[in-house]
């Protein structure tokens, strides 16, 4: 187990690197040495190797999300299939996931074609649902999926594996995988700096100056480039970062290494990690190694600190997942960062009176597959121009999500809504006598779900 918490080794990096001294000049400068700035940096010099890329960070690479996620990579992008029928029609929310499906498949092939040792594990997510009124959204959800002519199946109660047996179905989404989100971000870093790209860490851009060239300002040096890409996604309140993003902290959990028993019992969460339905349900994936990592804990306003108190959520859920779990404690348990949207939508796009300062963010809770797509993205809109294939009307290519209110009084009611939402999340993972069969007939399948 490393300092952060996550049982991901030495944080995917420990490479040191420099801080931002003096003025430097370059094509595109990064801000944000996470999942989208370094994958739009990595495309950027494959695209165009004679650029200089500049990559800038405020803390460390993969400090944020992309170092302290679960490692769940999947499909999903948005509101619920249902949702999306109703508010854009069919045309848009067909493209809207199948853009997502294509967002892991591009993952999956850049961790193939560099080789990048991060334990990817491909396989499936499976999504259930404990009671019956998540049941009846979840099918709502498959009758939107089949009148789109989209690849979710519906997964009978009793076809569900062992370790979903006491939920009432599911919706299996395939074409997934787990990986070790650290070292997948923290390879990609090493992956550019072998063709040319600078990365700078602890230096923290203060100011972003528009004119005919961007400048970065840093309180040691700045950064003069031709193009910014700003990546902070839960860091909102960075210079240069659109409106309308609102950062949250959710808690995760692992266990140590399970005993054989538990381990067999568990044993298809390596390749199907089982997500339950609902905001802030808990979620559970094995490593490689045999520990259970839980997701779905306590969430808190604010991308920065840990969340207190001691994980007892995690652990109820842990032991309500499997009867030879009863006596597995959580070895420890950390905070992520994440980027939250009113509509649920991701921001990607540029400034609205500058086509060179670019923005990616507000991936709420999808930003394995989200980030590194929109990165690449990104990378072809500055070398190619904008007519690639994100120059369609999906909802998310915007100068700025919808508007947030803020102040002191809207800090203190989201707080409380938080912490709402956490103590019924905890309520409903709490051991009990098991769902209620559903009833004859009825078919039954999970709604898509927010995973960190």
């Amino acid at each position: 187990m490393n300092g952060s918490g996550t049982p991901w080794a030495s944080g995917g990096d420990t490479v040191a690197r420099p801080r931002l001294q003096g003025r430097l000049r370059c094509d595109v400068a990064v801000v944000g040495a996470g999942l989208t700035g370094l994958s739009t940096a990595v495309e950027l010099l494959e695209l165009d190797p004679d650029l200089r890329v500049v990559v800038v960070e405020a803390d460390h690479v993969a400090a944020g999300a992309s170092g302290r996620g679960t490692g769940l990579l999947g499909p999903r992008v948005g509101p619920p299939l249902r949702v999306a029928r109703r508010r854009y029609g069919d045309d848009v929310a067909r493209a809207c996931h199948l853009w997502s499906i294509a967002a892991v498949r591009h993952v999956l092939d850049l961790v193939r074609r560099h080789e990048i040792a991060c334990d990817l594990t491909p396989g499936s997510q499976l999504v259930v649902a404990r009671d019956e009124k998540g049941a009846e959204e979840q099918r709502r959800e498959a009758d939107a999926a089949g009148a789109l002519g989209l690849p979710v199946a519906l997964v009978e109660r009793d076809e569900l594996p062992a370790v979903a047996s006491r939920h009432l179905g599911g919706l299996r989404y395939g074409g997934a995988a787990t990986l070790d989100p650290a070292a997948l971000t923290g390879q990609l870093a090493r992956i550019g700096e072998q063709r040319g790209l600078t990365v700078l860490e602890r230096s923290p851009v203060r100011a972003v100056r528009r004119g005919l060239l961007t400048t970065l300002a840093t309180d040691d040096g700045e950064i003069v480039a031709d193009h910014v890409v700003v990546a902070v996604n839960a860091f909102g309140a960075a210079p240069g970062a659109p409106a309308g993003v609102v950062g949250v902290r959710v808690q995760a959990g692992v266990t140590r290494k399970l005993p054989q028993e538990a381990l067999s019992a568990l044993d298809g969460l390596r390749s199907e990690p089982l997500i339950e339905h609902g905001e802030l349900s808990p979620y559970f994936r094995l490593t490689p190694d045999g520990r259970l990592v839980v997701g779905g804990g306590a969430v808190r306003r604010g991308p920065f600190g840990s969340v207190a108190p001691a994980p007892g959520r995690l652990r109820a859920a842990v032991r309500a997942l499997s009867p030879t779990l009863a006596d597995v404690e959580i070895e420890s348990s950390w905070a992520g960062p994440v980027a939250m949207t009113r509509d649920g939508l991701p921001i990607v796009g540029h400034h609205r009176d500058d086509p060179g300062l670019l923005h990616a963010g507000g991936c709420n809770g999808h930003g394995l597959a989200v980030s590194a797509y929109n990165g690449a993205h990104l990378a072809r809109r500055i070398v190619e121009g904008a007519g690639d294939d994100m120059s369609f009307a999906l909802p998310w290519v915007r100068s700025k999500g919808p508007w947030v209110p803020r102040g002191r009084l809207v800090d203190r009611a989201l707080d409380r809504y938080l912490a709402h939402l956490s103590a019924e999340a905890g309520r409903s993972s709490a051991p009990g006598p098991g769902p209620v069969a559903a009833p004859a007939g009825r078919s039954s399948h999970a709604r898509r779900t927010e995973s960190t």
